[in-house]
């Protein structure tokens, strides 16, 4: 039964107005009410859904306990109350007004207010929707106070601005290609460079329930600040900064700094000589006649032209190319050497050699030199390989020569020419110098005193002649029995444009034709081309 708020609102300080009577409403019909109220309720405030279905019980349970009271007996009339309900989390506060049973007297705004607060219901109280709610009538549920929940806080953060790279020095191909599209896999840095920004924890906002009880703000997570070796933390607790040159990289999830020598620019004549212990990372060309020494790693990452580069224990890697000059341009590693482009270079590497094009060069390679990506060409150059030369083609259509040596250590094949054309030399000139001797021997006692001066010289000089011969003869059978060694040394090529000179061991074939996918090597003391 609804009732308008001048029905319920009577004054109590004179008798001029009858007191409207209520009679026992039977709970059934306000059990409905309740439960359509509680609906429309649960609709509006689907998150507490399980508060105002367990406020609905109660009321059940109370209604149905006054009923049986105001129909017990002399119908005793039963003053209008208000019941108050809490969410689990003391986040919500529920009322409903139960109407007077009987003639029982009205409630006042105020005095529902004091119940509201006796009841220790203080703070988050919706004052508006109260005055608007209560005037509608009985048995309906409303919301009466909406506590303030925490405000979490931010966590502390960690931003990166470099990649996680595991890389601290150059590694050495095991395969037969590089990306040179690529950068290098390796991080230079300066010191007092930025490597991560670093953003504090912030606090977050206390929350307070409807009883006036804090709920506290969970405290933020600090920021997990990556920091390893050769790291500092600096700019107020801000950032995280590099504390030496060299390398960046990842290890246990810190970045660390592997130390080392790092050059921004371009390196030229005016650096003159530059000797580094451990790796160099140069960011620019390299160029000038400039001379450059290092114990371990040395990265180019632009060009190299005119410049002597040394790694005494590593490997050397020239991202953009080597445009050399003969007689100007060398390198030498103790491990590999890698470049797209190897032009009027002299090369002496201990493993292997990586490119895309080489021309114009003498290469000499402890293992194997690899041109199998991009162009995958060599044209007019000298390679002394110790195990094989694999490449996509050799020579190109204008022509050229190139000499091939592999299956042996570079310097063997090198020493064994270089013996055999000094053991020439020697031997044709002791046949020079027979024809003078026998001339000066024949005069016998008519030969003057400055003639036989030339001959003692001439005599002396063949006895040289003969000790150089005999040297020369005996590294040449030590140079010969290295060489008669089986050799597993081949040539891959898919195609091979003339000229092409190749020798294995003692063995040499000029190629004067074109020929396809060729796997040139040694079987039976002959070279064969398949």
């Amino acid at each position: 039964m609804k009732v308008s708020i001048f029905d319920r609102f009577v004054s109590r300080e004179t008798d001029e107005q009858e007191r409207k009577v209520f009679h026992p409403t039977p709970y059934r019909r306000v059990f409905s009410e309740l439960e359509e109220t509680g609906a429309e309720l649960m609709e509006r405030y689907p998150e507490d859904s399980k508060t105002v279905d367990g406020f609905i019980w109660a009321l059940k349970e109370t209604c149905r306990t006054r009923y049986k009271t105001a129909t017990n007996g002399e119908l005793q009339p039963m003053k209008a109350e208000p019941r108050f309900f809490l969410s689990e989390d003391r986040m919500s506060a529920y009322a409903c007004l139960l109407r007077p049973e009987n003639g029982g007297e009205e409630l006042t705004l105020e005095e529902f207010l004091g119940d509201l607060h006796y009841e220790g219901i203080c703070s988050g109280v919706l004052q508006e929707e109260i005055e608007r709610e209560f005037p509608l009538g009985y048995f309906r549920i409303f919301r009466v106070a909406q506590g303030k929940p925490p405000v979490a806080g931010e966590d502390g953060k960690v931003t990166e601005l470099f990649q996680r790279r595991k890389n601290m020095c150059l590694e050495v191909q095991n395969g037969s290609q590089v990306d040179f599209n690529q950068d290098a896999q390796l991080q230079p840095i300066r010191k007092g460079t930025v490597i991560c920004l670093i953003r504090a924890p912030k606090a977050g906002t206390d929350g307070m329930d409807v009883t006036g009880q804090t709920i506290p703000s969970p405290p933020p997570a600090g920021a997990c600040i990556p920091q390893g070796k050769n790291t500092v933390i600096g700019k107020g607790g801000q950032a995280l900064t590099a504390d030496a040159d060299g390398i960046l990289y990842i290890e246990d999830d810190r970045f660390c700094i592997h130390e080392q020598k790092v050059i921004d620019g371009d390196l030229d004549q005016f650096q003159g000589t530059l000797q580094i212990s451990g790796n160099l990372y140069i960011g620019g060309n390299v160029d000038g006649g400039v001379e450059v020494e290092a114990t371990g790693e040395i990265v180019i990452n632009g060009k190299m032209g005119q410049a002597r580069v040394t790694s005494t224990g590593g490997t050397i890697r020239v991202q953009k190319g080597i445009y050399g000059t003969k007689g100007k341009t060398f390198l030498s590693a103790s491990y590999q050497v890698q470049s797209p482009v190897m032009e009027g270079a002299e090369i002496d590497v201990g493993t292997s050699v990586i490119a895309e094009t080489i021309s114009h060069s003498v290469i000499r390679c402890g293992g194997t030199v690899y041109v199998m990506s991009g162009r995958g060409m060599i044209a007019d150059s000298l390679i002394r390989a110790g195990d094989s030369i694999l490449c996509l083609r050799t020579g190109n259509l204008a022509g050229g020569r190139s000499r091939f040596s592999v299956g042996y250590p570079p310097h063997v094949p090198e020493a064994w020419e270089r013996v055999k054309g000094e053991l020439a030399a020697v031997q044709a000139t002791l046949e020079k110098m027979w024809t003078p001797i026998i001339s000066l021997r024949k005069k016998g006692g008519r030969i003057s005193d400055g003639e036989r001066s030339l001959l003692e010289q001439l005599v002396e000089q063949r006895n040289l002649y003969f000790e150089r011969q005999k040297a020369l003869t005996e590294e040449l059978k030590i140079l010969n029995k290295a060489l008669e060694r089986k050799s597993k040394g081949r040539i891959r090529c898919d195609k091979v444009y003339p000229f092409l000179e190749v020798q294995i061991g003692k063995l040499t074939e000029e190629i004067t034709t074109m020929e396809e996918a060729c796997n040139i090597h040694m079987e039976e003391n002959r070279i064969l081309l398949k």
